[in-house]
């Protein structure tokens, strides 16, 4: 019987939304029982059912799952939620993912076994490794926003190191860490875990190793459990309808980290989808939009979630959202909201996030 799904939809007149498996919810909930709050309520609010609490074969909504971290994490005051999860859960609570990739000869089999089957478990995620001069693993979303997203990219990529290093019984330091979202505050916990510097506001989500950490031999494998599972995931590979990704949410991942670089311009967008300028115009037209209306309400949507962080001087999110001058930015965003970026942080700050104000608000 196929996992049933619960979770609202990204944007009306979408079909197939990605979803996933509800272990990362579940994991979150038991967090947030644990700390004597409110789980149903945060879970409605994040468009999610009690029931997944109960029911391991329930499948989520990947962008509700999402906005259940976020908010979770508020709730928790955790600002390292993801990264604390992926050190903290049962490697085995990931199910037969976890076992075909533990059951396999070497860690670069291992890697591409997560990277072959991760749209099983997660419709919204592609993982993808390649070998170069290093050994590179790359997370990205598929139909989910990128920009909304930070605690499950630290739960991903941190869970990448953990079992890397439980599978070859080594402690494995990465070469690279990357994150495309940026982070505020103490990373030092991070960093420990890692043993590297840590960089984020990268170009892209990724993990790198030595060359030769591919060809490490696992303490875990199974040759007869591997081949056993490679055809159990085969035959639900082939038999799952995967989600598109629709080019709006193609155009917003790409723009995301060319932002404070100030080339987030249709040319080099288009060229990083692997199209023309011209083509990509007539595909977003064909979808109701314009690539400068895009790049418009993903600045909008950004400026409001910086602005909450007060570490952040106006400056600087004047140059993480690409704009030249400070000026520029002020006059947007008065566009956007009637009111001044400074403004609006002291009703944030004021009001602590309460949405009650009447007219145009920040959120």
């Amino acid at each position: 019987m196929p996992a049933r799904s619960v979770g609202e939809p990204l944007r009306k007149g979408l079909a197939a939304l990605p979803t996933a498996m509800g272990v990362l919810s579940r994991l979150v909930a038991e967090r947030v029982i644990e700390a004597g709050r409110d789980v149903e309520s945060l879970l409605r609010r994040a468009g999610l059912s009690p029931a997944l609490l109960d029911d391991p074969n329930l499948r989520v909504g990947a962008r509700n799952q999402l906005e259940f971290l976020n908010m979770a994490a508020t709730e928790l005051g955790d600002d390292l939620l993801g990264f604390h999860i992926a050190q903290a859960f049962d490697l085995r609570e990931l199910g037969s993912f976890y076992y075909v990739m533990a059951s396999s000869e070497k860690l670069g089999d291992a890697i591409l076994r997560e990277s072959h089957y991760s749209s099983v478990v997660n419709e919204g995620l592609r993982i993808s490794c390649q070998k170069a001069s290093m050994f590179s693993v790359d997370f990205e979303y598929v139909g989910v926003e990128r920009h909304l997203d930070r605690h499950e990219m630290e739960f991903w990529i941190t869970c990448n190191l953990r079992k890397s290093r439980f599978f070859t019984n080594r402690s494995l330091v990465p070469t690279y860490v990357g994150f495309i979202h940026r982070h505020e505050g103490d990373l030092s916990e991070m960093e420990r875990y890692f043993a590297c510097n840590i960089n984020f506001g990268a170009s892209a989500d990724r993990i790198s190793f030595e060359l030769q950490a591919a060809d490490l031999p696992l303490i875990t494998a199974d040759p007869y459990l591997n081949r056993f599972l490679v055809d159990d995931y085969e035959r639900a590979f082939a038999s799952r309808q995967f989600s598109r990704n629709p080019l709006r949410t193609r155009v917003e991942n790409a723009i995301t980290p060319r932002l404070p670089h100030g080339d987030a311009n249709i040319g080099n967008i288009a060229s990083d989808l692997g199209m023309s300028p011209r083509t990509l115009s007539r595909r977003l037209a064909e979808e109701g939009h314009t690539f400068s209306s895009i790049l418009d309400e993903l600045r909008e949507v950004l400026a409001k979630n910086y602005l909450k962080h007060t570490e952040l001087s106006i400056s600087q999110i004047t140059w993480l959202l690409g704009y030249a001058e400070a000026s520029s930015f002020v006059h947007a965003f008065q566009r956007w909201t009637g009111m001044s970026p400074s403004d609006a942080r002291r009703r944030i700050s004021r009001a602590d996030l309460d949405e009650s104000h009447s007219g145009k608000h920040i959120s």
